[in-house]
């Protein structure tokens, strides 16, 4: 069941909400009773929204929630008798990553390594598995740090873990900053109405226009089963794949996190940001600042300096950077294909580093921008390709001058022509800037910025409701992570 679905948006959602904010009103309910049914209602909303889509798997994650509720009460214990627990957040990494290797890594490591025959293993894994998996060791390692008190009640521990919004794509959420919300979460009209308009910028996001961009993406790049030779494409047509797969990626993922922040809101939680306009930024540093902000910090905080970060010198920094950008791209998946793109990108962090970013803050501002978007164009062209062979081919198609067959005119489509524009302006924080200099206009110009807000949220709406009703393939990147 996707968020971009009629099924979710206009049965399940308006259901969940009907009876999660109706109920309480209706039985007048307060305190703790309040807590406790909003609590179960949406914990059971939640398991059932799992479930819907991957009945097989619900068990996996009921198993890792009640043994990550285990490590951390375990590690309460050894804290109140003052031992250590550096033994127990070993075994609950181990155990979480275990999980992890068996469904996303299993079939690469037995077939690419070691040669084993995997066809009969599958490649089918339970959806955001590397999502609640890097919440749950979050978590246990955050109490085990004692920077958290370990949950003792497991309905709001099962709540974080199961929380339908951000269970299967993200943004991967911490359990600090959510912990009083699990308790209290008043929602108010305001946070209501932020929480709907946030919806239809994700869904507007996703259908309108990263969509869009994956017809465009697709013919360039095509699949793994009868994809076109990467020979076959003339350097235009290469050039606006991989452009069109840059803003499918984006938008498909940032419009999922919008998607679960607004819903999020609507029932009294508050998401951190996860993108904050990353194709505006001047350097590879900046970009990462910007881009999945929730998986970049999390492994600065859990990867990068617990191995040092940058307090032992130049040269085991760059060594911590490599290690933490290549966890990062195996993250992403199995294939060597995101090894290189992780490595990639450490690179470039190392090399502005290492004297690039002085360079690159001597030249003017629009170079800045221009580097940084190739440095990310070529790293996306080895996230999409299916394997080495096939990035060297893309990379052959955007270098050459002639030659190719599958020209530019075969992989544009007329919704490029509308879709291109918004989406450039969408990179941009447009929007924001023209609401703040409206509101700062006084309080006619304040009203004409709301009204204009309204109605941009009504199109998305309308927009997203007619591509939904036309029922085009529209799947999540990052589900498949």
């Amino acid at each position: 069941m996707y968020f971009n679905s009629p099924v979710f948006l206009y049965a399940f959602l308006a259901l969940v909400l009907l009876v999660y904010h109706g109920v309480p009103a209706i039985l007048n309910l307060r305190g703790r009773v309040l807590t406790l049914f909003t609590n179960l209602f949406l914990f059971t909303a939640s398991l059932f929204f799992y479930a819907w889509g991957e009945l097989g798997y619900v068990l996996v994650l009921y198993g890792s929630l009640w043994a990550n509720y285990g490590f951390a009460l375990a590690a309460a214990w050894l804290q109140a008798r003052q031992r250590s627990t550096g033994a127990l957040a070993i075994a609950a990494v181990a155990v979480n990553l275990l999980l992890l290797i068996r469904y996303k890594y299993a079939a690469f490591l037995l077939g690419e390594l070691l040669g084993f025959d995997v066809s009969g293993m599958g490649n089918h894994l339970p959806i955001g598995i590397s999502f609640f998996t890097f919440q749950a060791i979050s978590y246990v390692l955050d109490v085990c740090r004692k920077d958290i008190p370990a949950e003792r009640n497991v309905l709001k521990f099962g709540l974080y873990v199961f929380l339908f919004p951000h269970l299967i794509a993200g943004p991967i959420v911490r359990y600090r900053d959510i912990a009083e919300q699990l308790t209290i979460r008043p929602v108010g009209l305001d946070r209501f109405a932020t929480g709907v308009r946030r919806l239809g910028i994700g869904l507007a996001k996703k259908l309108l226009l990263a969509d869009t961009f994956a017809e465009a993406a697709e013919a360039a790049f095509g699949t793994a089963l009868g994809r076109v030779s990467p020979d076959e494409l003339t350097m235009a047509a290469a050039w606006l794949g991989v452009l069109c797969y840059s803003l499918q990626i984006y938008f498909d993922f940032s419009g999922y996190s919008d998607m679960a922040i607004g819903l999020g809101k609507m029932f009294g939680f508050d998401f951190l940001e996860n993108f904050r306009y990353p194709y505006i930024a001047q350097s590879i540093t900046e970009f990462w600042r910007r881009w999945h902000i929730s998986l970049s910090s999390w492994f600065r905080d859990y990867v990068y300096v617990p191995l040092g970060g940058n307090r032992s010198g130049a040269w085991a920094t760059y060594r911590n950077l490599l290690i933490v950008f290549a966890l990062c791209g195996v993250w992403h998946g199995a294939n060597w294909t995101f090894l290189l793109w992780g490595l990639f990108h450490g690179s470039f962090l190392i090399l502005e580093r290492l004297g690039l970013g002085r360079v690159l803050m001597a030249v003017p501002r629009l170079l800045r921008h221009a580097y940084t978007l190739l440095v990310a164009a070529c790293g996306w062209v080895l996230f999409r390709a299916d394997d080495l062979a096939h990035a060297g081919g893309i990379f052959r198609a955007m270098a050459r001058f002639d030659g190719g067959t599958q020209v530019l005119a075969d992989v544009w489509n007329p919704r490029l022509g509308y879709a291109l524009p918004i989406a450039l302006a969408a990179c941009l924080p447009v929007v924001p800037t023209a609401q703040r200099f409206l509101s700062m206009r006084g309080e006619r110009w304040h009203t004409l910025a709301g009204l204009c807000g309204t109605l941009g949220i009504a199109v998305c709406y309308l927009g997203a409701s007619m591509q939904m009703a036309a029922k085009t393939y529209s799947p999540f990147i990052y589900f498949r992570f």
